[in-house]
């Protein structure tokens, strides 16, 4: 094939990797798209110059110059492009002046000889290395995609056909017999740079797919702390109402058959504790009960905080009197405890009662049975310690007589 034609097929087919890259951009915000589009537009331009170049040999020396540097800059951009993969950086300043040493190549080259064949040799030999280092620095981003692995192919096959270059261009200098392997083949740097292309294409679109999967997980992660905080109860980390009815609705399809027993709790007394030391020492007896209910009860029954300091517990597969049984040690848990801001060991009364389920369906109407034995368990309470009160005062005021 011609080379002149030859070079129109190349030019042809990196414009369009161009001008792909260039959509591309248009919806991918990544480092590397920008370093090689703008790369596939620096080759395009060198490719539009060599053709020149052979059309028009009075301008030969300015368009191989330019040719050889669009192609440096090409280089130079493509290992910016792999190198951005991991970090998504841009170049700092200082890389930037890596490229004024080949613009001084650029411009010596096609003074070293009148053939551009003579110093063809020398630009694919500095084109391999750009191919090497990319492909070492595209090995350090440790991506491992499929993308990658097109690329490194590419990269590979490049640094090769330019070394061969290399070679066939300086045997051409001490051959006298003509072999047509002894000549450039735009050809075949098309294919290979069809398949870079491609490859560069993968890896950005798997990158954009990386960063959806990643954005996706941090969003689910954040709604499930939402959906977790929307259950919880602040002060005292026991689920709320809403996690409550939410708990209703995910088992209200009647396949499991489940029995068990509510407990409902309510601390008694709790504003003479808010009055006497405030409400911060009222919050912290609040937790201080919710603890104790947590150290009795089993790790997988459910504690639901119901009102200001109304509690209630569902336990699965356990009956009311068994639950009474684990609350002996409860009221000893509450007595005479150490509560920070108050001045003296507080003990924290906690009226409760329980009730058995069959069934989920019944769970509310268990929860309301349980909440009024409470409240029944709650006056008992109160007219025994009243009673208990006069009968203190009445062993006193008897012991005072009997001193008399």
């Amino acid at each position: 094939m011609d080379s002149k034609i030859g070079l129109i097929i190349q030019l042809a087919g990196v414009s369009l990797i161009t001008l792909l890259t260039l959509f591309l951009r248009r919806s991918i915000n990544v480092v590397a798209l920008k370093h090689w589009t703008n790369a596939w537009l620096f080759l395009s331009f060198a490719l539009f110059c060599l053709r020149l170049a052979f059309s028009y040999e009075q301008y030969s020396t300015q368009l191989f110059s330019f040719y050889f540097l669009t192609e440096y800059v090409f280089g130079f951009l493509l290992i910016a492009g792999c190198r951005s993969l991991t970090e998504n950086d841009d170049m700092k300043v200082r890389q930037e002046v890596f490229v004024l040493p080949f613009i001084l190549v650029a411009f010596g080259l096609p003074f070293l000889g009148d053939d551009f064949n003579l110093v063809f040799n020398i630009h694919s030999l500095i084109m391999s290395g750009f191919f090497l280092i990319a492909s070492i620095a595209l090995w350090k981003t440790k991506i491992r995609t499929f993308g990658w692995k097109v690329m490194q192919v590419a990269l590979g096959l490049l640094v090769f056909t330019f070394l061969q270059y290399f070679v066939v261009f300086s045997a051409r200098q001490y051959l006298v017999i003509e072999f047509d392997y002894l000549q450039y083949n735009s050809v075949i740097d098309l294919v290979l740079q069809i398949l870079l292309g491609f490859g560069m294409v993968i890896v950005l679109l798997e990158q954009v797919l990386s960063d959806a999967k990643s954005a996706n997980e941090k969003l689910k992660k954040a709604h499930e702390k939402l959906e977790e905080l929307a259950h919880i109860d602040p002060l005292t980390t026991a689920l709320n109402r809403h996690a409550f009815h939410g708990y209703l609705k995910r088992n209200d399809d009647g396949s499991k058959s489940v029995s068990g027993c509510v407990g409902f709790f309510d601390i008694d007394d709790l504003k003479e504790i808010n009055d006497s030391y405030g409400h911060g020492v009222g919050d912290l007896a609040i937790r201080i009960a919710v603890k104790a209910m947590r150290d009795v009860i089993r790790p997988e029954d459910l504690i639901f905080r119901w009102g200001g300091d109304e509690f209630f517990v569902i336990m699965i597969g356990l009956d009311a009197e068994a639950a009474y049984r684990r609350m002996e040690k409860f009221e000893k848990l509450l007595t005479n405890v150490s509560v920070e801001g108050a001045d003296k060991l507080l003990t924290i009364g906690v009226s409760h009662a329980f009730e058995n389920f069959g069934g989920l369906a019944d769970l509310e109407n268990t929860i309301a049975r349980a909440d009024a034995m409470m409240y029944l368990n709650k006056q008992q309470r109160k007219v025994a310690s009243k009673a208990a009160s006069v009968a203190s005062q009445s062993q006193s005021g008897i012991e005072t007589l009997a001193h008399r």
